[in-house]
C-alpha cells in the first residue's frame, strides 16, 4: 500500500511558443518526471519537451476525425491518472496555460487528489497572454468579458458594449457534437454569432480575428474586419474574436454622491493636468 501512493502528478502550460516560454519551474518539473505526457499542438513543442525528457509522450494520438473530444479528453485523462496509480512521477505538459481550455488537466487533477495522491498545477504563457500583448489590450481599462464561442450562442449570456469582448475558438462556433476537427463549418455559427452582436453594435464596428504565434519565428495573425464582414472572415480552430469597447459608461452620480465624491474630482484624480514643478 505504501509503494501505491509514490505517484505523484505536475501539470504544466509550456506558453503558446513552447520553445520560448516555458518557465524555469516547468521545464525543471518536465526534466525530473518518470514519464511527460504531452498536449502540444506542433513537432516543434512536442520536440523541445522530448530535449528535455526523453519519455515523453504526446496524447494526440486519442484525437480521430468524427470522435467526440469529450471522449478523447477522457482518454488522456485515464491515461495520466493510471500513471500516477503506476507509482510513476508523472508531468502532463499542456500548450498554453495548462487550465485553460484543457479539461483533462483539471479533471486528471481532481481524480489523482481524490484517490490521495499529489497533484498541483503551473502556470504557463496562455493564447489570453500573447493577445494582451501582441493587441495593446489592457484588460482593466474598460474591463473585460470572455467566453468560449459555441457556450456564447448556446447560453443567455449578457453582452456589455462598453467591455472588451473576447470570444473564443471562433473557428468552431456553433459546432454542437465536439466531433470536428477544423473549421471549414462555422459559417452559420457565424451568422448568428453576427445577428447577435448586432444587437449591441454598429454593423460598421471594427473588429479583430486573432491568432497568437506558436513558434518563435512567427508573427501574430491580426485581421480587421468588420461586424458586417464576419461572416466572411477566414478563421481556423485558434482563431479568437475581439471586439473592442464602445467606450466607458457614464458615471453613476448616486454611487459617488455615497463616497463624498464628484465626477470632477474622480476625472481631475485621474487625469492630473499639470505636475509641480520640482516635485
Amino acid at each position: 500500500m505504501e509503494n501505491a501512493k509514490k505517484g505523484e502528478l505536475v501539470i504544466v502550460g509550456t506558453g503558446i511558443s513552447v520553445a520560448g516560454q516555458m518557465t524555469l519551474a516547468t521545464k525543471s518539473h518536465i526534466e525530473n518526471a518518470d514519464i511527460v505526457f504531452m498536449g502540444i499542438m506542433n513537432k516543434v513543442g512536442e520536440h523541445a519537451v522530448r530535449k528535455l525528457n526523453a519519455n515523453s509522450i504526446s496524447l494526440d494520438d486519442l484525437y480521430e476525425e468524427g470522435k467526440s473530444r469529450a471522449l478523447t479528453y477522457k482518454q488522456m485523462t485515464d491515461r495520466i491518472v493510471q500513471a500516477v496509480i503506476d507509482g510513476q512521477k508523472v508531468c502532463a505538459a499542456f500548450y498554453g496555460h495548462a487550465g485553460v481550455f484543457v479539461t483533462p488537466s483539471h479533471d486528471a487533477i481532481n481524480q489523482v487528489r481524490e484517490l490521495g495522491y499529489s497533484a498541483t498545477m503551473l502556470p504557463g504563457v496562455s493564447a489570453e497572454d500573447c493577445l494582451i500583448a501582441d493587441l495593446g489590450i489592457d484588460p482593466s481599462k474598460f474591463g473585460c468579458q470572455s467566453y468560449e464561442a459555441t457556450q456564447f450562442l448556446f447560453r443567455d449570456y449578457r453582452i456589455d458594449p462598453h467591455m472588451t469582448q473576447i470570444i473564443w475558438q471562433i473557428g468552431l462556433v456553433g459546432e454542437a457534437s465536439l466531433s470536428v476537427l477544423d473549421a471549414t463549418h462555422n459559417r452559420p455559427g457565424l451568422a448568428l454569432l453576427t445577428e447577435i452582436l448586432l444587437e449591441h453594435y454598429p454593423d460598421d464596428h471594427e473588429l479583430i480575428i486573432y491568432e497568437a504565434p506558436t513558434l518563435p519565428i512567427s508573427e501574430p495573425v491580426i485581421q480587421k474586419v468588420t461586424l458586417s464582414n464576419l461572416i466572411n472572415a477566414e478563421t481556423t480552430l485558434v482563431s479568437t474574436l475581439v471586439i473592442p469597447s464602445l467606450g466607458l459608461p457614464a458615471y453613476r452620480q448616486d454611487r459617488l454622491s455615497k463616497l463624498g465624491l464628484t465626477e470632477q474630482q474622480v476625472v481631475s484624480f485621474r487625469n492630473p493636468t499639470s505636475i509641480t514643478e520640482g516635485n
